[in-house]
């Protein structure tokens, strides 16, 4: 197989998607949303904790990466700048939340609904599911830069260089973070570890 029939079958990068959106082509919005839609609402969920709030996020970056394409600069890594504006509704939406106090889906009380039966042979799923909750919580300990720069490290897999555009601050500055968000979250589990 040449390079051009792989090309072809990969489709247009996501920058080449951008400027088609720039020239109004609204098939290359709909692309966009089909290819990042999954890792913008993984984001928004690590960054939120909560599922309908993560919905919500990243319906909203999706609607501001399309009123704002023109703000985009071929110069950054259309990708980068789809996460800034991810992470960025994510806070504001965090700060939003904490003005006005609510009680989540997942702590509200529900007379009638159906629950999933347990099943004995799901320990291993239960615990980590326990594991997983302890984490959320422990990630609400780090303010919103640390937050970011764990959950697009260790979630996401980005490189630091990578993670340095979507905060807009050096390299040096997210390894700060890094290390700041680490020691936390270490204090905070401590007692998970075996």
């Amino acid at each position: 197989m040449n390079l051009n029939a792989k090309a072809e079958r990969v489709g247009p990068s996501d920058e080449a998607l951008a400027e088609a959106l720039k020239g109004g082509d609204e098939s290359a919005f709909e692309e966009i949303v089909r290819r990042h839609q999954g890792r913008v609402f993984a984001v928004a969920y690590r960054m939120t904790g909560n599922r309908e709030d993560a919905l919500d996020v990243a319906q909203e970056a999706l609607l501001k990466a399309y009123r704002k394409i023109h703000s985009w600069q071929p110069s950054g890594g259309f990708g980068a700048w789809l996460l800034r504006l991810t992470t960025n509704q994510s806070i504001d939406h965090m700060r939003r939340r904490k003005r006005h106090l609510h009680e989540t889906l997942e702590d509200s009380f529900r007379p009638g609904a159906a629950t999933e039966p347990v099943r004995e042979d799901t320990a291993v799923q239960v615990r980590g599911g326990e594991i997983e909750a302890r984490v959320q919580v422990a990630l609400a300990v780090l303010s919103p830069s640390q937050r970011t720069v764990f959950v697009l490290r260790h979630y996401e897999g980005l490189a630091l260089a990578d993670i340095a555009p979507v905060l807009g601050c050096t390299v040096g500055s997210v390894k700060v973070h890094l290390f700041r968000a680490m020691k936390k979250l270490q204090r905070e589990l401590g007692d998970l570890r075996e």
